[in-house]
C-alpha cells in the first residue's frame, strides 16, 4: 500500500508540477503575493474536486477506457467529439510549452545548438514514453528526486534576496488574469485513466495519490511565488513575461549569482520533463483508445511520434511560445476538459444513469452545479481576454 501510494503520489505531483509553475509568478506578481496565494488555493481546491470526479467516472468504465470512451457513453457523439478535440488542443498546447521551455536547457547542457538540440530532446523522452508506463514510473522517481533537489537548492540560494516590502501591495482585480495558467499548473486529470488500470482500481490508493500529489504541488507553488515575488522586481518579471521566458529567467537576471543560475536551470528542466512524461504517456492511452489500436510495440512507437512531432515543429517555428501556450491550455483546455467534462460525466452517471458507487466528492447536485459554473466563468474570461488583447 505504501509503495503504491508513494508511486501514485509522485506520478500525480510530477504531472502537476511542470511548465505551468515556471509561469505562475509572472502573472500573480502583478496582483501581489496575498491575492496570488488566494487564487492558487482556490484553483487547487477546484482541480482536486474535479480530479476526484474524473476518478469516479473512470471507475464506472471498462479497463483501458479513456476520456473518449467515457464521453461517448455518458455525453453521446457530440460530447465525445468536443472532449476529444479539447483533449488534443489542451495537451498539445502543454507539449509545446514543455518543448519551448525544456529543449533550450537540454541543448545547452549537451552543447548542441539550434534544431538538433530539439531533436535530441524529443528522441530521448519520446523513447522513454515508448517503453511503457512501468518504465516511465521508474524514471519519474529519479527525475522527481532531481527536481526536488534543484528546487530546494534554488530556494536556499535565492531566499536571501527576498524583501518583505514586496509583499505589501495587492490588487485582487489583477489576480483573475493568473487563473488560466494556474488551471494548467494543476492539471493532472489526464493520467487518472492510466493510473486506474496501473493500480488495479484500488480506490483508496488512487484517492490518497490525488490528494497528496496535488497538495505537494500546492505547497511548492506557494513557496515558489514567495521567492519570485519577494526577490525579483516587478519590472524584471514583466520583462520575462513579455519575452515569453519562464520565472527562473527573471530570477537569474536579478542576482547574477552563478549558483542561482545553475540551480534555476536544473530545477526548470526537471520540472518540465516530469510533467511532459505524464502528459505524453496519457496521450498514448488517449490516442490508442480513440483509434482503437494496440499501445505496445511498433504501434506505441508510432503514437509517440504523433505526440512529439507537432510540438517540435511549432517550437522550432516560434521558440518564445512558452507563456502563450500555457495561457491557451489553462483558459480553454483545462476549464473545459478538466472542469466541465468531469462534472457532466458524474452528473449523468449519478443522477440520470443512477450507476451508484462511492461518491468521491460530497455536496451532491449543489456542488456539481457550483463547479460547473466556475469552469464556465474561467472559460468565458479567457475568451474575453483573448478577444480584447
Amino acid at each position: 500500500m505504501f509503495n503504491k501510494t508513494v508511486s501514485g503520489t509522485l506520478l500525480i505531483a510530477g504531472t502537476t508540477i511542470g511548465a505551468g509553475m515556471l509561469g505562475i509568478p509572472l502573472l500573480t506578481a502583478k496582483a501581489g503575493f496575498i491575492p496570488g496565494v488566494g487564487i492558487t488555493v482556490l484553483v487547487w481546491l477546484f482541480m482536486l474536486a474535479t480530479g476526484l470526479l474524473f476518478l469516479e467516472a473512470t471507475l464506472w468504465m471498462h479497463e483501458g477506457a479513456n476520456v473518449l470512451s467515457m464521453s461517448r457513453r455518458f455525453l453521446g457523439r457530440s460530447g465525445k467529439a468536443a472532449a476529444g478535440a479539447t483533449f488534443l488542443f489542451l495537451y498539445y498546447c502543454l507539449m509545446v510549452a514543455y518543448y519551448a521551455g525544456g529543449a533550450p536547457i537540454f541543448s545547452a547542457f549537451l552543447g548542441i545548438s539550434g534544431i538538433w538540440g530539439m531533436v535530441a530532446y524529443g528522441l530521448l523522452f519520446g523513447a522513454i514514453v515508448a517503453v511503457g508506463l512501468k518504465f516511465v514510473d521508474r524514471i519519474n522517481y529519479l527525475l522527481m528526486a532531481a527536481m526536488f533537489l534543484g528546487y530546494f537548492a534554488l530556494i536556499g540560494t535565492g531566499a536571501s534576496e527576498v524583501s518583505a516590502s514586496r509583499f505589501k501591495d495587492g490588487n485582487f482585480y489583477e489576480v483573475i488574469f493568473a487563473a488560466p495558467i494556474l488551471f494548467s499548473s494543476f492539471g493532472f486529470h489526464n493520467v487518472i485513466p492510466s493510473l486506474v488500470d496501473y493500480f488495479h482500481r484500488d480506490v483508496r490508493v488512487l484517492r490518497k495519490s490525488i490528494f497528496y500529489g496535488t497538495t505537494i504541488s500546492l505547497v511548492i507553488y506557494l513557496i515558489w511565488q514567495w521567492l519570485i515575488i519577494g526577490a525579483v522586481p516587478l519590472s524584471a518579471i514583466e520583462d520575462a513575461l513579455s519575452q515569453g521566458k519562464p520565472a527562473t529567467a527573471a530570477l537569474q537576471t536579478l542576482t547574477g549569482n552563478p549558483w542561482v543560475m545553475t540551480f534555476g536551470q536544473f530545477f526548470a528542466f526537471f520540472a518540465l520533463v516530469t510533467s511532459m512524461l505524464g502528459v505524453a504517456f496519457s496521450m498514448v492511452d488517449f490516442l490508442g483508445d480513440g483509434l482503437k489500436i494496440d499501445r505496445k510495440g511498433k504501434h506505441r512507437i508510432l503514437l509517440c511520434i504523433v505526440i512529439f512531432l507537432p510540438p517540435f515543429i511549432l517550437t522550432a517555428i516560434d521558440p518564445n511560445i512558452f507563456v502563450t501556450a500555457l495561457g491557451f491550455a489553462g483558459g480553454f483546455g483545462e476549464a473545459f476538459l478538466n472542469g466541465l467534462i468531469p462534472v457532466s460525466l458524474v452528473w449523468v452517471g449519478r443522477y440520470i444513469r443512477k450507476l451508484g458507487g462511492r461518491e468521491l466528492v460530497p455536496g451532491g447536485k449543489i456542488m456539481l452545479g457550483l463547479l460547473f459554473a466556475l469552469a464556465m466563468a474561467v472559460a468565458a474570461f479567457e475568451i474575453v481576454f483573448v478577444i480584447s488583447s
